[in-house]
């Protein structure tokens, strides 16, 4: 393997707000990113190119269960109230390289926004074989203290990559 490759990059990114103070106290990802709606495009050109082989993607959760982070499992292609690559819902599987324990949990409720568009976009260059990585997409409670949710994720990130 030549000194300029960097296997298991795990490179995280957070929608504008609150998780991005989350995301840069992060130590054990590779590259930090925020997207806003009007740079989604180019952060998915950045993925293809560099091909790392795990995109972390935070987001703030404001609905109910505001105890636990929320690993989503799946996306769909509506955003908003209009439908992205069809004229018709599609819903497609996030196969998390998290897992859940005492302080995340499983669930499916990414809802309709940039949250859901960003992991519908990632998941489709996954699917058809353009991007070699593997996606998960974590839901963080507004009322979770910043500096908590991301000792619990580096926590869960260390383990993660003992276990590689």
């Amino acid at each position: 393997m030549s000194e300029n490759s960097f296997p298991n990059q795990i490179y995280g990114f957070a929608l504008s707000g609150g998780t991005s103070r989350i995301l840069y106290q992060l130590k054990q990802i590779d590259c930090c990113y925020l997207v806003y709606p009007n740079n989604i495009d180019h952060y998915l050109e950045m993925l293809l190119h560099d091909q790392p082989s795990y995109i972390l993607s935070l987001g703030t959760y404001s609905g109910v269960d505001q105890d636990q982070i929320r690993i989503e499992t799946v996306c769909t292609n509506q955003f908003r109230n209009d439908y992205v690559d069809s004229k018709e819902k599609q819903k497609v599987t996030i196969n998390s390289f998290l897992y859940e324990n005492s302080q995340m949990k499983l669930a499916e409720a990414i809802g309709n926004s940039h949250c859901n568009l960003v992991s519908w976009k990632i998941m489709q260059l996954i699917n058809q074989g353009k991007l070699n990585a593997q996606y998960t997409f974590l839901h963080i409670p507004k009322n979770l203290k910043p500096w908590i949710v991301s000792q619990i994720i580096d926590q869960q990130l260390i383990e993660f990559k003992q276990a590689l």
